[in-house]
């Protein structure tokens, strides 16, 4: 009997479940370790961080894997896919491709180690078997191990947590937070003023008392779409990249003044705000949130800005200021939106050193080869561990790692690993803090289409002029689709054209 090698894959969200589609189509048996009792991830219902009226910032096609077209009328397709519907896309997903049998569900990994004088993995779990809380553990080899926990997979320690010890209400963290139900006629209080903190304070604005906000830092703040109605384009999208400005090369201040000057542009009712008006240089890295309302619920006056720190707290009073400046407010209830962190506890200090684990760089605590390989570990992968990381990242990522295992593509060398860690140590240890980028990747469009040429999957951009001129466009000038990593190389899809065309079509309309 022939052996089949196996993957392990710890983490069921949707970079486990890409990684999983990809390694059974290169005939690896699979294990998926997932803690939850649901697939998904963030996007679980269940268990999931998302809320129930969370939609995502970008548009269906950057949710969408390359293969996997959104099978729904087009009259009936979400442009901004809510969480219900990017669960459904999940689960259809595996239930298509045959990913539902390969689960592992409320399993928690223990440990994860290479066995010694070998190659393989040992993966040590504790599984939930029954509605009592008792578990059965296990241990189990495999011959590769794909880590895809994500970088949202556990919840920051409040950092002024000893500042509420006297609090009489209620606490919350952002993934406790599913709707407005609980925070009726309340007075809310909400800690962190990035997209969960933000978007959370819309959802529940029109139902509490008196609602108030702290944000620390400035981001430039913009709605999901263009502010122009013969456009039908996303702001904050993978697919509106264009390689025809990414593959200029230019220093980072010059592509920073772009974006900014782009920004400024789409945000002109920030302007009437004094506190978000945006005094960042233009060279700076720009943050950005999406949020469709809340400047406009901020001058209605639903929301208010506090521009003071925490001193302490005295049964519901949150007492905010220095000693000679301070402003007292009453509140019910407090939710903390401070993000979020990466979790590789069933990693020993052995293979974290490997890595170059260091959560003082909370950006970036792991250092990579385009953040898939190390080369002191063989055989183990990294799937969108990176801040920023999203579905067609995800995918490129899985597929090298895969293609290489099953020796479609060729593994990088130990030189090649090494010189790209060291960009990516620049990258870490940049010296000015004011200006760390909101997200890792300086161009996605770049890292992704390096990683294709790799596998043998990103298509020849100059024939494709001569032989499909409007193709072409679309893909050079107009918008980044995923479906451009399957028109040729391994398992290419018969349908890829059509998808591309069809979507910019209805939806990107970018030459009007």
């Amino acid at each position: 009997m022939n052996y089949k090698k196996k993957i392990g894959i710890i983490g069921g969200g949707p970079s486990g479940i890409v990684s999983a589609k990809t390694a059974i189509e290169c005939g690896f048996d699979v294990v998926i370790f997932e803690k939850q009792d649901d697939i998904g991830g963030v996007w679980s219902i269940k268990n999931g961080k998302a809320w129930d009226n969370m939609k995502s910032h970008i548009s269906y096609v950057s949710m969408s894997f390359s293969d996997y077209y959104w099978d729904v009328p087009e009259e009936r397709k979400p442009f901004h896919p809510s969480r219900e519907e990017m669960y459904q896309y999940f689960y259809n997903y595996c239930k298509d491709f045959n990913i539902l049998d390969k689960f592992k569900l409320k399993t928690n990994v223990i440990d994860v180690n290479q066995i010694n004088h070998t190659k393989k993995w040992l993966i040590k779990y504790s599984t939930t078997i029954n509605n009592d809380g008792d578990v059965e553990f296990n241990e189990e080899e495999f011959d590769f191990i794909i880590i895809s926990t994500g970088f949202l997979a556990k919840k920051k320690e409040i950092n002024i947590k000893n500042k509420f010890n006297n609090f009489n209400g209620k606490i919350w963290t952002s993934d406790q937070y599913k709707n407005p139900n609980h925070f009726k006629d309340k007075r809310v209080l909400i800690i962190g003023g990035l997209s969960s903190g933000i978007e959370i304070a819309c959802d529940i604005s029109n139902v509490t008392k008196n609602l108030y906000i702290i944000c620390n830092k400035k981001s430039w703040i913009v709605k999901r779409r263009f502010p122009n109605n013969e456009l039908n384009l996303p702001v904050n999208d993978h697919c509106i990249q264009f390689r025809e400005l990414h593959y200029k090369e230019m220093p980072d201040i010059e592509l920073n003044i772009i974006k900014n000057n782009i920004l400024n542009i789409i945000s002109q009712n920030q302007r009437e705000n004094e506190y978000f008006k945006m005094t960042t240089p233009d060279y700076k890295t720009p943050n950005l949130i999406v949020s469709d309302n809340f400047l406009d619920i901020l001058k209605s006056g639903e929301i208010k800005l506090i521009n003071k720190t925490i001193n302490y707290c005295e049964n519901n009073n949150v007492i905010f200021g220095g000693e000679n400046d301070t402003t007292t407010i009453e509140f019910d209830d407090i939710i903390c939106c401070d993000g979020y962190d990466i979790d590789l506890s069933f990693f020993n200090d052995k293979i974290k050193e490997k890595i170059s684990y260091d959560f003082s760089y909370p950006h970036m605590p792991i250092v990579l080869h385009k953040h898939v390989f190390s080369p002191d570990l063989e055989n183990i992968g990294f799937i969108g561990l990176f801040k920023g990381a999203s579905m067609i990242e995800y995918e490129i990522q899985a597929r090298w790692a895969v293609y290489c295992w099953a020796n479609i593509s060729k593994l990088p060398t130990r030189e090649q690993m090494l010189h790209g860690i060291s960009k990516e140590f620049e990258i870490r240890n940049q010296n000015d803090p004011s200006d760390i980028p909101q997200f890792i990747l300086k161009s996605s469009i770049r890292f992704c289409d390096e990683i294709a040429k790799e596998i043998g999957c990103l298509p020849d951009f100059e024939k494709l002029k001569q032989s499909d001129p409007y193709l072409y466009d679309i893909l050079w000038n107009k918008m980044c689709h995923p479906a451009a990593y399957r028109l040729v190389g391994p398992f290419s899809n018969i349908n890829a054209e059509y998808n591309i065309k069809n979507d910019f079509n209805h939806y990107y309309k970018i030459d009007k």
